[in-house]
This record gives structure tokens, sequence and C-alpha cells, in this order.
């Protein structure tokens, strides 16, 4: 069930260790079968081959080498779409021929097709408007920008995707976008929470948590940010080699979802075949083999979640933390300055690109 690299096999039955999926504590070998279950249940969006052309009938109709990143950020927003629409959220576990409308609504969100919110296509397209070519690979900056700018037309706006730039939480910034009337689904609006004053959230934060490799103090915040229940994980890897990550073993080794796998593209508006978007099998690699480029990632479908995620940080990030949380932009005082020409140098967004 685990691999290293796709070839080491790791045999659970043989390993006493503590280990967390996207906020869920598992021990070994005891919960083998839940883990199994857990992991098969999250969206696993991988290269695909014969999907409508991009870009026009010559565009690329697959695309092995170049999206696993927009994959990743794919299973990265799956997963908070699976919590705020669901009734069983992070509890929700699948099985072949599953019959909920609600579950095949979100997959189609997401398949190869022109029309589909979250397809290839679309994120391909959005692209361009960041500077990026058909068949050009995406950095975690770059599909967190792509991905809010989709969210904010798609879905009659009922998730917002914020993405914190120059490592900073503004929480005044969040609290604006997210507390206004919009049209929230009935599933929602039957939560005992205050949900018709809150827009589900999903927050990313491009981070680079070094210069070659990750700086060991961020490791430790890193596990943290897994063992919380509003965790989506983070996307990145390696250079021009993005995976999804979703926890952590005890032994300092990461688990991941692995998009490295060409498989052909599956209409699930027209097949009820949903058995290539789940796998069982999950990767790991050690902290010390990340690069220091990824994009961090939180969802949380009420207010009351986003408070309690903010307290939990608070609390718990230590005194160096991987990002700021601030009441307000500190930038923005910072940008009257600039127009009071004083001088002031920040960092590019491409900062975060991995090279």
């Amino acid at each position: 069930m685990f691999e290293r690299n796709g070839t080491d096999h790791m045999n659970l039955s043989d390993i006493d260790t503590e280990l967390y999926i996207l906020g869920i504590k598992y021990k070994t070998p005891h919960d083998i079968y839940a883990i199994t279950d857990d992991i098969i249940s999250r969206f696993w969006f991988t290269y695909r081959s014969g999907f409508a052309p991009i870009g026009g009938p010559s565009g690329p109709t697959k695309d092995t080498g170049w999206g696993c990143m927009m994959r990743c950020g794919q299973m990265m927003l799956a997963e908070a779409y699976l919590r705020f629409f669901l009734p069983a959220g992070r509890y929700f576990r699948w099985r072949p021929n599953i019959s909920d409308p609600m579950y095949w609504e979100i997959l189609n969100m997401f398949i190869d097709k022109r029309h589909s919110s979250y397809s290839i296509q679309q994120i391909v397209q959005m692209g361009n408007s960041e500077g990026k070519n058909i068949g050009q690979w995406f950095g975690p900056n770059t599909i967190a920008q792509v991905l809010r700018r989709i969210a904010s037309n798609e879905f009659d706006k009922q998730v917002h995707v914020h993405v914190a730039m120059d490592n900073t939480l503004a929480l005044d910034e969040i609290r604006k976008l997210c507390q206004k009337n919009s049209q929230i689904p009935n599933l929602i609006k039957k939560s005992n929470d205050s949900q018709t004053t809150w827009k589900p959230l999903v927050i990313i934060i491009p981070l680079r948590l070094g210069l070659n490799d990750v700086n060991i103090e961020y490791i430790d915040q890193l596990k943290l940010c897994f063992r919380l229940p509003q965790t989506l994980g983070f996307i990145g890897g390696k250079p021009n080699h993005a995976h999804y990550f979703i926890g952590y073993l005890q032994n300092d080794e990461l688990l991941y979802l692995d998009p490295h796998v060409t498989q052909i593209h599956v209409d699930t508006t027209v097949i009820s075949d949903d058995s290539s978007y789940h796998c069982d099998r999950i990767n790991r690699m050690k902290f010390s083999g990340l690069d220091p480029s990824l994009a961090l990632a939180f969802g949380c479908k009420t207010e009351s979640e986003f408070d309690d995620l903010i307290m939990k940080l608070r609390q718990n990030l230590p005194s160096r933390p991987m990002f700021e949380i601030c009441e307000t932009n500190p930038f923005d005082a910072l940008a009257e300055k600039m127009d009071q020409h004083e001088a002031l140098s920040l960092d590019s967004d491409d900062d975060f690109e991995l090279v």
C-alpha cells in the first residue's frame, strides 16, 4: 500500500507507527483497513490522454509530462468540495457504484471536458492570463492563482478561494470576502451554523521555506498543519515533478498522491465509471527531499471553522512561523509609503515557482 518513489513497498502489518492523513490520526498495524479506506476515498487526478484538444483542434489531447501540478491542484480543491458539499464531510468514504448525485456533480466539475468547471482545459486557458503557454509547466503559486480566478466565476460563487501572498494571512481581507449573503445550496443551508453569511472558504498559502532545501525549522510546522482538521494538505514536490501531500509518518516521511500515471480519459457524465479516479496506493518520501516551494491549503466550511483554525495556528506556530497571521495586511501600509516615494523592496511571485 505504501510506496517510496513507486518501487519500495512497505508492509503495514510489520510496522508499529503513528501517522496523520488530512487531520485524522491513525496507528499501524491496527488501522490498516481504515487507512486504506481513507486513501481510496480521496479523488486521484492523474495525467490523462484522449481528452478534447486544448486551445483548438490541433491542441494537445494529453497532459503527460507537464500537467502534474495542475492535477495536484485539482486534487486539493476537490478535497475541499467533498468536505463542503457532502453530508459526511471529511469522513466521506467512497464505494464502487456510489449513487450520491452530489458526489457525481463534484467529480464532473473536474473531468477533462471543455465546459467542466475545473477541467484541464479550463485551467490551461486560465493559465494564459498568468503568462503560461499551453503545455507549459505550472508552479504552486500559478496553480493557486488560476484556481482562485476560476472559483470566482464558477458554481455560483459558492466557494471562495483566497490566495495569501507575501507569506501573510490578512484576516480582515478574508472576512470581507466571505461574510457576504450569497446563493448557498440547500445542502449547506440546512447546517446549524450561520452559513447564510459565510461563503465556504479555501485558503491557499504559497510559500518558499528555504533556498535549495526546506529549512528544518519548518518541518514541525508542516506536521502541525497536517494534524489540523481544516487541513487540505499541500502541493509541491520536486522541480517539474509535483505531488499532492496529504499526511506524514512518525519517522519524518511525507505521504502523497502521485499524478504521474497516464490514464485514458473517462467521461463520467456519460459513463458511470469512476474507478480510475480513486487509488488505494500512497507514496512516501523524506521531508529532506522536498523542494522549498509549495502551496499549503486549508478549508473552512463555516466561520466558526475559520475562527478555530486561526486560534489553533496562533497557539501552536512558533515565534518564527512559516507565514504570518495579521488582522490587517501590513503591505497596505507599505504601499501607501510607496506612494509617498519611500523605498520598498518586495519579493516577486515568481519566487514561488519551482525551477
